[in-house]
């Protein structure tokens, strides 16, 4: 019995984050993760619905766009605009580099890096370091767990390819130089 019952809890949890799910598993699933906002209170991010469902960097103190990204499910529809303020944003201590992880939604949806210099962003996603295998029937790159130093973050590739089961490679991507980031597979 004992068995029975811990099969039923322990398999459904590592099955979802194999998946690449990366709302919280307790809690509400729809909350925002990260801070939206800046360390230095200079940047935030903030979600626009009209027309088009979009994310959009402000430089707080002009209230002017640094950077637009559209959402990957661009319809202002409710179910959309629940999903699209549940964005993930993970800045690092200095303020300068920014991940932006969309809420994964049917395994869908990006992560983006965002390297700040004089009130411009320069827009980087992880597929531009990280090669996805061509094969794959399902693949997403999400924040697992953050910034692990001022420079590197740890991010996770959850992906499925045709005949296995679902898998997680761990990388570390150390932005020390934003113009050519270095990629290192961990654990």
């Amino acid at each position: 019995m004992k068995n029975i019952l811990i099969q039923t809890i322990i398999i459904p949890l590592i099955a979802s984050t194999l998946f690449g799910q990366n709302p919280p598993l307790t809690g509400n699933p729809y909350a925002p993760r990260g801070k939206s906002k800046s360390p230095d209170g200079v940047y935030e991010w903030v979600v626009r619905t009209d027309p088009t469902i979009r994310y959009e960097l402000i430089h707080i103190g002009t209230r002017t766009p640094v950077a637009t990204v559209s959402s990957y499910y661009p319809a202002p529809d409710p179910m959309n605009i629940r999903y699209a303020h549940s964005f993930g944003a993970y800045w690092n201590d200095a303020s300068s580099i920014v991940a932006l992880d969309e809420l994964n939604r049917r395994r869908a949806g990006h992560l983006y890096f965002f390297i700040l210099t004089e009130k411009k962003a320069h827009e980087y996603r992880p597929e531009q370091f990280i090669p996805i295998p061509k094969t794959a029937d399902e693949a997403r790159f999400v924040v697992d767990p953050g910034w692990i130093s001022p420079t590197k973050i740890r991010v996770r590739l959850a992906m499925k390819l045709p005949g296995s089961d679902p898998a997680s490679k761990y990388y570390l991507i150390d932005f020390s130089n934003p113009r050519n980031p270095v990629v290192e597979e961990t654990q």
